[in-house]
């Protein structure tokens, strides 16, 4: 395949081009022509199929200091203040479209499990076996963004896209924080089996598009065994999000990479099917009660 994503992928190139890891620079607008870029020097980048295969994951932010994430460590669970610089938060607790922090700018996907022993899940290659996973949230009943260690990853698979995903374990005393219902677009109902083509919803925090959660439609057109496919925008820092379907609002499955390969297109953005989360996590997917 040819190297190069042009103009025409409208959402890869802003992906590229507004989203490295540093984030210096500001993204173009959506559908701005702005040339061509060689994906295989993308940092993370590696080989998949004919062309390369980009996690979307982000760097800790800046404001996220050793000092403060020392203060969070000690806390042990317990909610920290966070600093004046720190984003604000769109959602309240823990529930799927939770920001990551630490150990890396990720989204948080959907709850397994049942009430009183609640997990949640991310993109394995965000963190790895045994991390201790920091949120940027607001506490039940409060107004101020807090940071949160919310638990530790007890199994995490980071093999390429359709096999991406980390189950985080929820500390005892953070159970009561937990909703299964997807930040601002609802659901889910239920797990997608099927094979589209099916309108999507992802809700992230991707840099440059939408930082601090933002809905993103788009359009699965690949499904295949584990993985599946879409149209749409994303950027790094969207890694882990939970995609729905929006026919009855089911779990598709979680966003894990933008993929350069001609054998997916028209899709370019990629993830893990939630029939295979289901399997990592080892506990099933807890529903909306809003179902």
């Amino acid at each position: 395949m040819n190297r190069w994503i042009t103009a025409t992928l409208v959402a890869a190139v802003v992906v590229l081009a507004g989203s490295s890891a540093s984030a210096s620079a500001a993204a173009p607008p959506l559908g701005a022509s702005i040339g061509s870029i060689d994906a295989s020097t993308v940092d993370g980048a590696v080989p998949y199929g004919q062309g390369h295969a980009i996690p979307l994951k982000a760097a800790r932010p800046a404001w996220f200091t050793k000092r403060l994430a020392a203060r969070v460590d000690a806390a042990n669970g317990a909610p920290v203040a966070a600093p004046n610089d720190a984003p604000l938060p769109g959602w309240i607790g823990i529930r799927p479209g939770s920001w990551m922090i630490a150990p890396a700018g990720c989204t948080m996907n959907f709850i397994f499990g049942s009430p009183g022993s609640y997990s949640i899940g991310t993109a394995g290659h965000c963190a790895g076996n045994g991390a201790e996973v920091t949120l940027l949230t607001l506490a039940p009943g409060g107004a101020n963004p807090v940071l949160v260690e919310v638990g530790t990853v007890q199994r995490s698979v980071d093999r390429g896209i359709g096999n991406d995903f980390a189950i985080v374990s929820i500390r005892p005393e953070l159970q009561s924080w937990v909703s299964p219902t997807t930040a601002i677009v609802a659901g889910p109902c239920g797990s997608y089996g099927g094979t589209g083509p099916e309108a999507v919803f992802h809700y992230g925090h991707g840099l440059a598009v939408g930082t601090g959660g933002t809905p993103r439609a788009g359009v699965a057109l690949t499904w295949r065994t584990d993985a599946f496919g879409w149209s749409g925008v994303a950027a790094f820092g969207d890694s882990g999000s939970p995609v729905r379907v929006n026919t009855g609002m089911q779990a598709a499955g979680d966003l894990t990479h933008l993929v350069v390969d001609t054998n997916w297109l028209p899709s370019f953005i990629a993830g893990t099917r939630i029939g295979r989360m289901v399997q990592i996590a080892g506990a099933p997917l807890a529903n909306s009660p809003l179902c």
